[in-house]
């Protein structure tokens, strides 16, 4: 800082710049007060905690110590420091350090300096030198978080903040996400910028931060959520669903509970309809979706099918359980693929009490595993009922073409068609168009090139189900 170290106060010291060795030495001779104004504020009081000044003199028996404050010069008389110098102090360098207390508690706030005065008992001869503001405390470091989260999708942001009166650095060790500031000093909020997670887990960054000590910032991305599996296809009076989007569910599932070390958690899928995602955290872990209040008559079914996607090697069992207490046996699913969705079909059969008419929760288990995987479409059905003559007939009562097709195709049926409703292969609604005539022109402009599924509503209840090649 630019410092003028001889103000115009009408003091009767005579100031003077020494030189002894390489160190410069500031002599006040004749001294009764001086003054030395700083170029701009010292908010001191924020991590300063003592005023160090070096005497030399032969003759000077007190030296009072005057830090001025932009908005306390006004009583600065009150606010000092008198040093008492005796014969045992004269001709040698003599080191004080004047704790800032003794300034603050006479009111002053020290966040404000910009002159330091002296002041002597006159007409002596004394030396200054080191005059200066310190502190023996290291400065603390702390961040607002140890963890935050980032969404999944490109240049998702979070921030924490870096609360510190020193010089600091910041560095991730992932280079999927950024940071705003790497360097500074003082206080700084620090904004995090991700890319797309493109994986299927949640992925982990640390961001270090380092000044005065170390702080680190645990960073998690969401993962990147799967698509919807395929709509189921079975006819819907063949089915009694526990948990679909496709279904009227049978049941009122009251709850997902957490039997041990498992959760289930609801999931916008990245197409739109809603699934859940169950997290094991101990071999073992199971929960379970829960309909006690309205019990499930399962004795017309023969089937029970869930979609699994998994994101790692796991061996997921299902159990039921029933009201009246009588619990079935695990049995599991067999062997899934990683990172893709799995259809799964088993036979009620292989449940030891699987013919019940009272069914109150189906529960999952990881068995010998833990992880995480994705559920969706769990239901009952029954092939048998569903014979091959019925299909037949349904089918040959519903004709559907030019299939491939290009700009429409025509359907009819001998019982009028209530509507026709065009789903993509994840089951997604594309367009639902009412018809209530025995048969209709579907335009296809409105689609793009590729495979889809047409679902025929009857009049007389039944549905029929068409797959769809759009060129």
């Amino acid at each position: 800082a630019n410092l003028n170290l001889n103000p115009g106060w009408g003091q009767a010291t005579v100031q003077s710049k020494i030189q002894v060795g390489s160190d410069d030495i500031i002599k006040y001779a004749n001294f009764n007060y001086q003054g030395t104004t700083f170029d701009h504020i010292y908010p001191v009081s924020a991590n300063m905690k003592y005023l160090h000044i070096d005497i030399w003199t032969v003759e000077e028996t007190s030296v009072a110590v005057y830090p001025i404050c932009w908005n306390g010069s006004a009583n600065e008389t009150e606010r000092f420091k008198t040093i008492t110098l005796t014969g045992a102090d004269y001709g040698v360098w003599k080191s004080f350090d004047i704790p800032m207390t003794d300034f603050t508690t006479q009111g002053l706030t020290m966040n404000d300096v910009y002159q330091i005065k002296l002041v002597g008992s006159g007409g002596k001869t004394v030396y200054f030198d080191n005059i200066y503001f310190w502190t023996d405390v290291t400065p603390s470091l702390t961040v607002s978080t140890a963890a935050l989260t980032i969404a999944q999708p490109e240049n998702s942001t979070n921030t924490f903040d870096i609360n510190t009166t020193s010089s600091w650095t910041a560095a991730s060790d992932q280079t999927w996400v950024t940071l705003s500031s790497t360097s500074g000093t003082g206080n700084s909020t620090i904004t995090l910028t991700a890319s797309a997670n493109s994986d299927y887990s949640t992925r982990t960054a640390t961001v270090t931060v380092t000044g005065s000590t170390t702080k680190t910032v645990v960073v998690t991305q969401s993962p990147q959520l799967p698509a919807a599996p395929s709509a189921p296809m079975v006819l819907a009076d063949k089915v009694k669903s526990v948990y679909s989007d496709t279904y009227t569910p049978a049941v009122t599932v009251t709850a997902f509970d957490a039997w041990w070390e498992m959760t289930f958690s609801t999931v916008t899928f990245s197409t739109g309809n809603d699934g859940k995602k169950a997290v094991s955290t101990s071999n073992g872990g199971c929960a379970s979706p829960t309909f006690e209040g309205t019990p499930l008559d399962v004795t017309d079914m023969n089937y029970v099918h869930v979609d699994i996607f998994p994101l790692s090697t796991l061996d997921i069992q299902l159990q039921f359980i029933t009201v009246t207490a009588t619990t079935a046996n695990w049995v599991s699913l067999g062997t899934a693929t990683v990172n893709q969705w799995n259809s799964f079909n088993i036979p009620l059969s292989s449940f030891t009490n699987a013919i019940k008419t009272d069914l109150k929760q189906v529960g999952f288990r990881t068995n010998l595993s833990k992880g995480t995987f994705y559920m969706d479409n769990l239901y009952f059905y029954n092939d048998l009922g569903t014979s091959v003559s019925e299909v037949a007939a349904h089918n040959n009562n519903v004709s559907c073409y030019p299939n491939p097709a290009k700009d429409q195709i025509t359907i009819k049926a001998q019982s009028e068609i209530a509507e026709v409703m065009v789903r993509n292969l994840i089951g997604q609604n594309i367009k639902v168009i009412p018809v209530n005539s025995l048969e209709t022109n579907i335009s296809l402009n409105d689609l793009a090139t590729g495979n889809y599924i047409l679902t025929m509503k009857l009049s007389d209840g039944n549905t029929v189900n068409r797959k769809l090649v759009k060129e």
